[in-house]
């Protein structure tokens, strides 16, 4: 028998085949990765707008009623929202509140990335300064 002095054909042909296993399997993972971040981004700044949404409903004097729809722009897109107003969750412990629903997609006729539920009353009461 005589002395082999490295790797025969066969064996380096299961190596590379090896090495490339582990490599696809690599750039795979990082692919999920990088869908996973992707998407925890857009989850992220559609909440933000709904956010924001939310508050300006808040900060207005009046509720809204009805439906109202939307596009604006946020975090380097646009966003696609919706606002929908009923009636409280209980008239009869909340008479003079509101229910409204906010949902905010990244396009039009796609399922909402964030959803908000708010409970204001229909105005806001107004506060008569102190008087002395």
């Amino acid at each position: 028998m005589r002395n082999q002095a490295g790797f025969a054909l066969i064996e380096m042909l299961v190596a590379m085949l090896l090495l490339s296993l582990v490599g696809l399997t690599l750039a795979r993972f990082q692919t999920f990765q990088l869908v996973g971040t992707a998407s925890l981004a857009t989850t992220a700044a559609a909440r933000l707008e709904a956010d924001n949404i939310a508050i300006s409903i808040m900060a207005s004097p009046h509720a809204p009623t009805g439906h109202h729809n939307g596009v604006s722009h946020n975090a380097g897109r646009d966003w696609y929202w919706l606002s929908s107003t009923g009636p409280s969750i209980d008239d009869q412990l909340l008479p003079d509140m509101v229910q409204i629903d906010i949902s905010v997609a990244a396009g039009p006729g796609q399922p909402p990335l964030a959803r908000r539920q708010l409970i204001r009353p229909l105005i806001w009461p107004t506060q008569e300064p102190a008087g002395e």
